[in-house]
């Protein structure tokens, strides 16, 4: 059995494994503890800036044109603005299994987007945000078989895979739009497992940190057809594909043998920067919409993921599943043209359900959520907002010694939009 499997085995046996041992301590980092990112490249942010998570993360079909939407490439082109988009994310989660109980609380860099269109009909852009995060440390005690003597067995693990993406979009006819994203992928991640006696000041720890470097490829197309005369209402329909990826990756690990936090030996690397291959799985997207232009907009979508076609350093699976999810939204804006400045706030509701990639002792468990989001306008041209989405969920459960995290989440952005390369003429 891989070194890697080995630390993932460990990792998820002790955190499901609550009533043979004692939860010594726990803490978060990042977005805060979360047992079951100690699996293949963690829990995955998802694409959506803080407009589309207020709508439950829909959006494949739909886009206003004020802000942003980064769920489907084409959909950039609506943008007839030079826009930046900028946001933070913050979670505060409690996770339970059986009778114990934790809450913990983080924060992050959600996304910084630059959207500006070179002609009405294309649109170029740029964008950073995480993709992925691993965040989680655990101390477990458990007495050391055939002896009296207690052990504490620690497993962390921290950091995750970024991305920064170029966006091309283009208006093809009346009703057609097109997009392609390409991202280059880095980051790195650290897993470390740990032993030490409650007799002595001896530690064994094995930490592994692999880092990831490459590009992948994400295309989409728009259908925008008006149903109705004067064109006061549009019926969209939108899909997404992102390939496949084998990933660049190296991985160290090393070996640390201490005593009250002096190493007895030198640190000994077992591996130094062996290259490999990470693999991601296709992800597809589609949805549909009714849209009636600065007024509402309805959408509904569903997006699937292949988790078992994942492949990690060592070629391992982790046990991760294929996974499909619904996302329901909508936006309101009461009145666009009024003087009144909470007729013209965007009003959102969403809700979203799906499948986690993780099957615990044979038991698939599900992700269920729902949103609120608002946009307010600032400046006195209303040309730039203040965004907000509140999300609120729960993933896995208690029973057959599963764990359960129930979070709360909130999306901040804002957007600042200007005109840029427009000729000046005299009249």
């Amino acid at each position: 059995m891989s070194i890697k499997k080995r630390i993932n085995l460990l990792a998820l046996v002790l955190v499901l494994s609550v009533g043979s041992g004692t939860i010594r301590n726990a803490h978060a980092q990042g977005l805060g503890n979360s047992p079951y990112t100690s699996l293949g490249i963690g829990e995955l942010y998802g694409d959506s800036f803080s407009e589309n998570t207020g709508m439950g993360q829909a959006g494949v079909s739909s886009g206003n044109g004020f802000q942003i939407n980064n769920i489907n490439p084409a959909l950039w082109v609506r943008n007839k603005f030079t826009t930046l988009d900028f946001g933070v994310i913050g979670q505060y989660k409690q996770v339970d299994s059986g009778t114990k109980s934790q809450q913990n609380a983080g924060g992050n860099l959600g996304y910084v987007a630059l959207s500006f269109p070179v002609k009405t009909n294309w649109n170029l852009g740029v964008s950073l945000k995480p993709y992925s995060f691993v965040d989680y440390s655990n101390v477990f005690t458990r007495t050391v078989p055939g002896t009296a003597t207690e052990a504490y067995y620690t497993t962390t693990g921290s950091g995750g895979i970024n991305k920064v993406s170029f966006t091309n979009a283009f208006q093809i006819g009346k009703y057609l739009s097109l997009g392609l994203e390409a991202s280059y992928f880095f980051g790195n991640i650290s897993r470390t497992s740990s032993v030490s006696l409650a007799i002595s000041d001896y530690n064994a720890s094995l930490t592994e940190r692999n880092s990831v470097s490459d590009f992948s490829f994400k295309g989409g197309a728009v259908l925008r057809v008006p149903i109705k005369k004067e064109n006061k209402l549009y019926w969209n329909l939108g899909g997404t594909y992102s390939l496949g990826s084998k990933l660049n990756a190296t991985e160290t690990t090393t070996f640390d043998l201490t005593q009250s936090g002096t190493n007895i030996i030198a640190p000994d690397t077992l591996s130094n920067q062996l290259g490999g291959t990470l693999t991601l799985p296709a992800l597809y997207q589609v949805g549909t919409s009714f849209e009636w232009p600065f007024k509402l907009t309805v959408s509904a979508d569903y997006s699937y993921q292949d988790w078992s076609n994942y492949r990690g350093f060592t070629s391992s699976n982790d046990g991760l599943k294929s996974v499909g999810r619904f996302h329901l939204g909508a936006e309101y804006l009461p009145n666009f043209t009024s003087l009144k400045y909470f007729d013209v706030v965007r009003y959102r509701l969403g809700f979203s359900h799906g499948k986690l990639p993780y099957s615990i002792n044979g038991t698939t468990l599900n992700d269920t959520n729902v949103s609120l989001g608002l946009t307010f306008p600032m400046g006195g041209r209303y040309s730039n907002y203040i965004s907000v989405a509140f999300v609120g969920g729960q993933r896995g459960s208690t029973g057959a010694g599963l764990i359960r995290e129930r979070y709360a989440k909130m999306v901040f952005g804002i957007t600042l939009m200007d005109r840029w390369f427009v000729k000046q003429r005299i009249e």
